[in-house]
Protein backbone atom coordinates (compact mmCIF):
# COMPACT_ATOMS: atom_id res chain seq x y z
CA UNK A 1 0.00 0.00 0.00
CA UNK A 2 3.01 2.45 0.41
CA UNK A 3 4.32 1.60 -2.61
CA UNK A 4 0.98 2.63 -4.33
CA UNK A 5 0.62 5.89 -2.16
CA UNK A 6 4.38 6.63 -3.16
CA UNK A 7 3.67 6.46 -7.09
CA UNK A 8 0.94 8.09 -6.78
CA UNK A 9 2.31 10.85 -4.73
CA UNK A 10 5.23 10.82 -6.97
CA UNK A 11 2.92 11.46 -10.59
CA UNK A 12 1.30 14.13 -8.74
CA UNK A 13 4.35 15.94 -8.04
CA UNK A 14 5.70 14.90 -11.32
CA UNK A 15 2.42 16.97 -13.10
CA UNK A 16 2.50 19.60 -11.00
CA UNK A 17 6.20 20.37 -11.95
CA UNK A 18 5.80 19.61 -15.82
CA UNK A 19 3.03 22.35 -16.51
CA UNK A 20 4.16 24.87 -18.64
CA UNK A 21 3.01 28.37 -18.13
CA UNK A 22 4.79 30.17 -21.37
CA UNK A 23 2.23 31.52 -23.69
CA UNK A 24 -0.81 29.79 -22.01
CA UNK A 25 0.50 26.58 -21.27
CA UNK A 26 0.64 23.32 -22.25
CA UNK A 27 0.46 19.54 -21.46
CA UNK A 28 4.45 19.13 -20.47
CA UNK A 29 7.34 21.22 -20.53
CA UNK A 30 9.36 19.07 -23.04
CA UNK A 31 6.43 19.99 -25.50
CA UNK A 32 7.92 23.09 -27.81
CA UNK A 33 7.41 26.62 -26.88
CA UNK A 34 5.55 28.47 -29.52
CA UNK A 35 6.34 32.40 -29.28
CA UNK A 36 4.09 34.87 -31.72
CA UNK A 37 6.24 37.09 -33.94
CA UNK A 38 6.67 40.60 -33.22
CA UNK A 39 6.21 42.98 -36.22
CA UNK A 40 8.87 45.36 -36.42
CA UNK A 41 8.93 48.94 -38.31
CA UNK A 42 11.63 51.14 -39.00
CA UNK A 43 10.68 54.64 -39.96
CA UNK A 44 13.16 56.42 -41.67
CA UNK A 45 12.29 60.45 -43.58
CA UNK A 46 13.94 60.99 -47.16
CA UNK A 47 17.64 60.74 -46.79
CA UNK A 48 16.82 57.92 -44.77
CA UNK A 49 17.27 59.30 -41.37
CA UNK A 50 16.00 57.16 -38.41
CA UNK A 51 13.05 59.05 -37.31
CA UNK A 52 12.61 56.94 -34.07
CA UNK A 53 16.12 58.20 -33.18
CA UNK A 54 15.81 60.78 -30.34
CA UNK A 55 19.29 62.51 -31.71
CA UNK A 56 17.85 63.39 -35.05
CA UNK A 57 15.61 66.40 -35.64
CA UNK A 58 12.11 66.29 -36.22
CA UNK A 59 12.14 62.76 -34.54
CA UNK A 60 8.92 60.94 -33.33
CA UNK A 61 8.56 60.09 -30.38
CA UNK A 62 6.42 57.50 -28.71
CA UNK A 63 3.63 59.95 -27.49
CA UNK A 64 3.52 61.01 -31.28
CA UNK A 65 2.72 57.55 -32.44
CA UNK A 66 -0.48 55.79 -32.73
CA UNK A 67 -1.26 52.23 -33.81
CA UNK A 68 -4.94 50.73 -33.59
CA UNK A 69 -7.85 49.02 -35.68
CA UNK A 70 -11.18 49.46 -35.93
CA UNK A 71 -14.52 47.14 -35.60
CA UNK A 72 -17.17 46.87 -37.67
CA UNK A 73 -18.42 50.05 -36.06
CA UNK A 74 -15.74 52.21 -36.33
CA UNK A 75 -14.70 51.55 -32.84
CA UNK A 76 -10.89 52.41 -32.04
CA UNK A 77 -9.19 49.41 -30.06
CA UNK A 78 -5.29 50.65 -29.36
CA UNK A 79 -2.60 48.07 -29.83
CA UNK A 80 0.37 47.49 -27.55
CA UNK A 81 3.78 48.67 -28.95
CA UNK A 82 7.47 49.70 -28.22
CA UNK A 83 10.30 51.38 -29.29
CA UNK A 84 13.62 48.95 -29.90
CA UNK A 85 16.81 50.45 -29.82
CA UNK A 86 19.75 49.53 -32.40
CA UNK A 87 20.94 46.00 -31.82
CA UNK A 88 24.03 43.57 -33.25
CA UNK A 89 22.57 39.69 -33.74
CA UNK A 90 25.32 36.99 -33.47
CA UNK A 91 28.04 40.04 -34.45
CA UNK A 92 27.46 39.43 -38.06
CA UNK A 93 23.64 41.01 -38.48
CA UNK A 94 23.58 45.07 -37.45
CA UNK A 95 20.50 46.94 -37.39
CA UNK A 96 21.17 50.84 -36.84
CA UNK A 97 18.03 51.86 -36.70
CA UNK A 98 15.44 51.99 -33.91
CA UNK A 99 12.31 50.06 -34.52
CA UNK A 100 8.25 50.27 -33.31
CA UNK A 101 8.12 46.71 -32.38
CA UNK A 102 4.67 45.08 -31.62
CA UNK A 103 3.50 41.65 -30.69
CA UNK A 104 0.31 42.43 -30.33
CA UNK A 105 -0.29 42.86 -34.06
CA UNK A 106 0.61 39.92 -35.29
CA UNK A 107 -1.79 38.54 -32.49
CA UNK A 108 -4.64 40.72 -33.86
CA UNK A 109 -4.31 39.95 -37.85
CA UNK A 110 -5.31 36.63 -37.09
CA UNK A 111 -8.89 37.92 -37.52
CA UNK A 112 -10.56 38.09 -40.68
CA UNK A 113 -9.98 41.71 -41.01
CA UNK A 114 -6.60 42.56 -40.52
CA UNK A 115 -6.28 46.57 -41.11
CA UNK A 116 -4.40 48.51 -38.91
CA UNK A 117 -3.75 52.01 -38.49
CA UNK A 118 -0.44 53.87 -37.90
CA UNK A 119 -0.50 57.76 -37.14
CA UNK A 120 2.76 59.02 -37.17
CA UNK A 121 2.17 62.96 -35.77
CA UNK A 122 -0.82 63.97 -38.29
CA UNK A 123 0.30 61.72 -41.35
CA UNK A 124 -2.07 58.08 -41.28
CA UNK A 125 -1.28 54.62 -42.38
CA UNK A 126 -3.14 52.02 -43.49
CA UNK A 127 -1.21 48.63 -42.58
CA UNK A 128 -2.52 45.43 -43.74
CA UNK A 129 -0.58 41.71 -42.35
CA UNK A 130 -0.15 38.59 -43.99
CA UNK A 131 0.36 35.94 -40.78
CA UNK A 132 1.11 32.51 -41.46
CA UNK A 133 1.86 30.45 -38.14
CA UNK A 134 2.11 33.66 -36.22
CA UNK A 135 4.97 34.82 -38.57
CA UNK A 136 4.47 37.75 -40.24
CA UNK A 137 5.02 37.41 -44.13
CA UNK A 138 4.23 40.58 -45.54
CA UNK A 139 3.33 44.02 -45.05
CA UNK A 140 1.17 46.41 -47.28
CA UNK A 141 1.29 49.89 -45.96
CA UNK A 142 -1.09 52.42 -48.33
CA UNK A 143 -1.67 49.27 -50.41
CA UNK A 144 1.82 49.28 -51.26
CA UNK A 145 4.53 45.83 -50.03
CA UNK A 146 6.86 47.26 -47.60
CA UNK A 147 10.30 46.61 -47.58
CA UNK A 148 12.27 44.48 -45.14
CA UNK A 149 14.86 45.89 -43.69
CA UNK A 150 17.48 42.97 -43.70
CA UNK A 151 16.29 41.53 -46.84
CA UNK A 152 18.43 38.48 -46.81
CA UNK A 153 18.06 37.18 -43.64
CA UNK A 154 16.46 33.22 -42.84
CA UNK A 155 15.93 34.40 -38.51
CA UNK A 156 12.43 34.70 -38.31
CA UNK A 157 12.63 37.26 -35.95
CA UNK A 158 14.94 39.71 -38.13
CA UNK A 159 12.96 38.56 -41.37
CA UNK A 160 9.90 40.28 -39.55
CA UNK A 161 11.47 43.75 -39.41
CA UNK A 162 10.09 46.48 -42.33
CA UNK A 163 10.87 49.72 -43.78
CA UNK A 164 8.31 52.92 -43.85
CA UNK A 165 9.15 55.75 -45.63
CA UNK A 166 7.60 58.94 -44.01
CA UNK A 167 6.90 61.38 -46.62
CA UNK A 168 6.24 64.95 -44.27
Amino acid sequence: MKKILFVLVLIFITNLGCKKIINGGGLCACSPITYDTSLGLVIKNNTDADLLDPKTAGFLNKTQIQLYSKDANDAIKKINFDIRQPFTYADNLKMDYYQLVSVDISREAKSIDNTFYLKLGEKLYELNLKVNNRTVEKLLINKTDAPKELPNTNIEYLNSIYTLKFKE
